[in-house]
Protein backbone atom coordinates (compact mmCIF):
# COMPACT_ATOMS: atom_id res chain seq x y z
CA UNK A 1 0.00 0.00 0.00
CA UNK A 2 2.68 2.19 0.81
CA UNK A 3 4.53 1.69 -2.42
CA UNK A 4 1.55 2.05 -4.43
CA UNK A 5 0.55 5.81 -2.68
CA UNK A 6 4.33 6.45 -3.19
CA UNK A 7 4.30 5.63 -6.74
CA UNK A 8 0.76 7.47 -7.19
CA UNK A 9 2.12 10.68 -5.45
CA UNK A 10 5.20 10.79 -7.63
CA UNK A 11 3.07 10.08 -10.74
CA UNK A 12 0.91 13.46 -9.70
CA UNK A 13 4.40 15.56 -9.15
CA UNK A 14 5.40 14.43 -12.63
CA UNK A 15 1.91 15.31 -14.43
CA UNK A 16 1.75 18.65 -12.61
CA UNK A 17 5.31 19.56 -13.24
CA UNK A 18 4.80 19.07 -16.76
CA UNK A 19 1.44 20.61 -16.88
CA UNK A 20 2.56 24.26 -15.37
CA UNK A 21 4.49 25.32 -18.55
CA UNK A 22 1.42 24.56 -20.51
CA UNK A 23 -0.37 26.52 -17.64
CA UNK A 24 1.38 29.80 -17.44
CA UNK A 25 1.07 29.96 -21.48
CA UNK A 26 -2.34 29.44 -21.86
CA UNK A 27 -2.99 31.98 -19.04
CA UNK A 28 -0.25 34.51 -20.52
CA UNK A 29 -2.35 33.88 -24.30
CA UNK A 30 -5.77 34.85 -22.44
CA UNK A 31 -4.34 37.79 -20.04
CA UNK A 32 -2.58 39.64 -23.03
CA UNK A 33 -5.58 40.70 -24.76
CA UNK A 34 -7.25 41.90 -21.08
CA UNK A 35 -3.79 44.17 -21.07
CA UNK A 36 -3.29 45.67 -24.24
CA UNK A 37 -4.60 46.17 -27.60
CA UNK A 38 -2.91 45.62 -30.52
CA UNK A 39 -3.33 46.67 -34.05
CA UNK A 40 -1.05 46.37 -37.52
CA UNK A 41 -1.48 48.58 -40.37
CA UNK A 42 0.62 50.33 -43.07
CA UNK A 43 2.62 53.71 -42.88
CA UNK A 44 3.45 56.17 -45.53
CA UNK A 45 5.72 59.11 -45.78
CA UNK A 46 8.28 61.89 -46.58
CA UNK A 47 11.49 63.00 -44.77
CA UNK A 48 14.09 65.49 -45.10
CA UNK A 49 17.47 65.21 -44.71
CA UNK A 50 19.67 67.80 -42.96
CA UNK A 51 23.87 68.07 -42.43
CA UNK A 52 24.96 71.12 -40.85
CA UNK A 53 28.09 73.06 -41.79
CA UNK A 54 29.40 69.68 -44.02
CA UNK A 55 33.44 69.65 -44.83
CA UNK A 56 34.37 69.49 -48.27
CA UNK A 57 36.42 66.23 -49.22
CA UNK A 58 39.42 66.47 -51.15
CA UNK A 59 40.48 63.57 -54.04
CA UNK A 60 44.24 62.93 -55.63
CA UNK A 61 43.37 64.55 -58.67
CA UNK A 62 42.40 67.84 -56.51
CA UNK A 63 38.70 68.00 -57.21
CA UNK A 64 36.57 68.66 -54.22
CA UNK A 65 33.40 67.73 -53.42
CA UNK A 66 31.06 69.57 -51.37
CA UNK A 67 27.72 68.59 -49.67
CA UNK A 68 24.84 70.55 -51.47
CA UNK A 69 21.41 69.50 -50.97
CA UNK A 70 18.95 66.45 -50.10
CA UNK A 71 15.98 65.82 -52.16
CA UNK A 72 12.74 64.70 -50.24
CA UNK A 73 12.81 61.27 -49.54
CA UNK A 74 10.17 59.03 -49.15
CA UNK A 75 9.16 55.96 -47.25
CA UNK A 76 6.55 52.99 -46.36
CA UNK A 77 6.14 49.81 -44.48
CA UNK A 78 3.79 47.83 -41.95
CA UNK A 79 3.95 48.59 -38.21
CA UNK A 80 2.11 46.76 -34.92
CA UNK A 81 1.49 48.36 -31.69
CA UNK A 82 0.47 47.65 -28.53
CA UNK A 83 -2.10 49.61 -26.63
CA UNK A 84 -1.55 49.00 -22.83
CA UNK A 85 -3.55 51.22 -20.18
CA UNK A 86 -0.66 54.36 -19.64
CA UNK A 87 1.45 53.76 -22.55
CA UNK A 88 1.92 51.80 -26.06
CA UNK A 89 5.18 50.34 -27.41
CA UNK A 90 5.29 49.94 -31.61
CA UNK A 91 7.69 48.61 -34.18
CA UNK A 92 8.12 49.04 -37.66
CA UNK A 93 9.74 48.02 -41.03
CA UNK A 94 10.11 50.54 -43.23
CA UNK A 95 11.98 50.85 -46.15
CA UNK A 96 13.24 54.79 -47.03
CA UNK A 97 14.59 56.28 -50.36
CA UNK A 98 17.23 59.25 -49.89
CA UNK A 99 18.57 61.42 -52.66
CA UNK A 100 22.06 63.78 -51.70
CA UNK A 101 23.48 65.75 -54.30
CA UNK A 102 27.23 67.34 -53.98
CA UNK A 103 29.12 70.09 -56.18
CA UNK A 104 32.31 68.67 -57.87
CA UNK A 105 35.11 71.37 -58.41
CA UNK A 106 37.65 70.60 -60.47
CA UNK A 107 41.18 72.08 -60.96
CA UNK A 108 39.12 74.99 -62.83
CA UNK A 109 37.23 76.89 -61.15
CA UNK A 110 34.84 76.64 -64.21
CA UNK A 111 34.77 73.02 -64.15
CA UNK A 112 31.81 72.64 -61.73
CA UNK A 113 29.79 69.66 -61.65
CA UNK A 114 26.33 68.38 -59.66
CA UNK A 115 26.27 64.77 -58.45
CA UNK A 116 24.15 62.83 -56.95
CA UNK A 117 24.13 59.87 -54.92
CA UNK A 118 21.05 57.40 -53.65
CA UNK A 119 19.89 55.17 -51.09
CA UNK A 120 17.67 52.50 -49.66
CA UNK A 121 17.50 51.88 -46.48
CA UNK A 122 15.49 49.13 -43.83
CA UNK A 123 14.14 51.23 -40.86
CA UNK A 124 13.76 49.49 -37.81
CA UNK A 125 12.50 52.02 -35.42
CA UNK A 126 11.24 50.96 -31.83
CA UNK A 127 9.19 52.98 -29.87
CA UNK A 128 7.58 53.70 -26.31
CA UNK A 129 5.38 56.19 -25.92
CA UNK A 130 2.23 57.67 -23.88
CA UNK A 131 -0.77 58.60 -24.41
CA UNK A 132 -1.93 62.37 -23.12
CA UNK A 133 -5.71 63.00 -23.89
CA UNK A 134 -5.73 62.67 -28.00
CA UNK A 135 -2.08 62.96 -28.25
CA UNK A 136 0.54 60.67 -28.53
CA UNK A 137 3.94 61.09 -27.19
CA UNK A 138 6.88 58.81 -28.00
CA UNK A 139 10.43 58.14 -28.58
CA UNK A 140 13.28 55.26 -28.70
CA UNK A 141 16.03 53.60 -30.66
CA UNK A 142 15.86 52.80 -34.64
CA UNK A 143 18.25 50.68 -36.74
CA UNK A 144 19.17 51.62 -40.74
CA UNK A 145 20.06 48.68 -42.64
CA UNK A 146 21.67 49.40 -46.21
CA UNK A 147 20.17 47.75 -48.59
CA UNK A 148 21.64 49.31 -51.97
CA UNK A 149 22.92 52.50 -53.23
CA UNK A 150 23.69 54.28 -56.99
CA UNK A 151 26.59 57.05 -57.35
CA UNK A 152 27.58 59.40 -59.87
CA UNK A 153 30.81 60.65 -57.92
CA UNK A 154 32.33 56.55 -59.60
CA UNK A 155 34.58 57.66 -61.63
CA UNK A 156 36.82 60.31 -59.46
CA UNK A 157 39.89 59.33 -58.92
CA UNK A 158 40.74 57.08 -55.79
CA UNK A 159 36.47 56.95 -55.22
CA UNK A 160 35.46 53.76 -53.50
CA UNK A 161 32.05 52.61 -51.30
CA UNK A 162 32.38 51.00 -48.00
CA UNK A 163 29.01 51.09 -46.25
CA UNK A 164 28.21 49.52 -42.48
CA UNK A 165 25.60 46.70 -42.82
CA UNK A 166 23.47 48.56 -39.80
CA UNK A 167 23.33 51.98 -37.85
CA UNK A 168 22.05 53.38 -35.23
CA UNK A 169 19.79 56.43 -34.61
CA UNK A 170 16.72 57.49 -32.42
CA UNK A 171 13.70 59.12 -32.84
CA UNK A 172 10.97 61.33 -31.07
CA UNK A 173 7.65 62.39 -31.74
CA UNK A 174 4.35 63.27 -31.54
CA UNK A 175 1.22 61.66 -33.43
CA UNK A 176 -2.80 61.47 -32.96
CA UNK A 177 -5.38 59.50 -34.13
CA UNK A 178 -8.45 59.22 -36.60
CA UNK A 179 -10.54 56.22 -36.54
CA UNK A 180 -8.33 53.97 -38.39
CA UNK A 181 -5.88 56.71 -39.72
CA UNK A 182 -3.12 58.32 -37.38
CA UNK A 183 -0.56 60.82 -38.41
CA UNK A 184 2.68 61.51 -36.57
CA UNK A 185 5.63 64.28 -36.80
CA UNK A 186 9.39 63.02 -35.97
CA UNK A 187 12.67 63.96 -35.48
CA UNK A 188 15.43 61.19 -36.04
CA UNK A 189 19.19 62.01 -35.01
CA UNK A 190 21.68 59.60 -36.02
CA UNK A 191 24.94 58.44 -34.04
CA UNK A 192 27.03 58.05 -36.71
CA UNK A 193 28.83 60.79 -38.89
CA UNK A 194 27.43 61.26 -42.34
CA UNK A 195 29.40 59.95 -45.69
CA UNK A 196 31.55 57.40 -43.13
CA UNK A 197 30.94 55.05 -46.33
CA UNK A 198 33.01 56.64 -48.52
CA UNK A 199 36.94 55.56 -49.09
CA UNK A 200 39.94 57.88 -51.11
CA UNK A 201 42.46 56.11 -52.57
CA UNK A 202 42.37 53.82 -49.10
CA UNK A 203 41.06 56.10 -46.78
CA UNK A 204 38.37 56.43 -44.66
CA UNK A 205 36.49 59.76 -44.94
CA UNK A 206 33.13 61.51 -44.27
CA UNK A 207 31.27 64.85 -44.89
CA UNK A 208 31.14 65.46 -40.73
CA UNK A 209 28.26 65.98 -37.80
CA UNK A 210 25.74 63.69 -37.68
CA UNK A 211 22.67 63.49 -40.29
CA UNK A 212 19.56 64.81 -39.14
CA UNK A 213 15.91 63.79 -40.47
CA UNK A 214 12.56 65.54 -40.03
CA UNK A 215 9.82 63.04 -40.91
CA UNK A 216 6.05 63.08 -41.66
CA UNK A 217 4.37 59.51 -41.76
CA UNK A 218 0.66 58.74 -42.01
CA UNK A 219 -0.78 55.20 -41.17
CA UNK A 220 -3.79 53.16 -41.86
CA UNK A 221 -4.71 50.59 -39.45
CA UNK A 222 -5.70 47.32 -41.03
CA UNK A 223 -6.58 45.12 -37.90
Amino acid sequence: MTYCKNFTLYITKVLIMKAIPTIVLTLSLLLIPLLAQSQIGIKLGVHSFDLNSPRKLIFPDSATVSYSDAKLGFQGGIYGRLDFTKFFLESRLMLNSTKVEYVINGDSEFLEDLRSESFTNLDIPIVIGFDFAFLDIYGGPVAHLHLGSSSELTDLQGYKTKFSTAEFGYRVGLGTEFGNMNISFEYEGNFSKYGNHISIAGQDFDFGNQASRLIFNVGFKVF
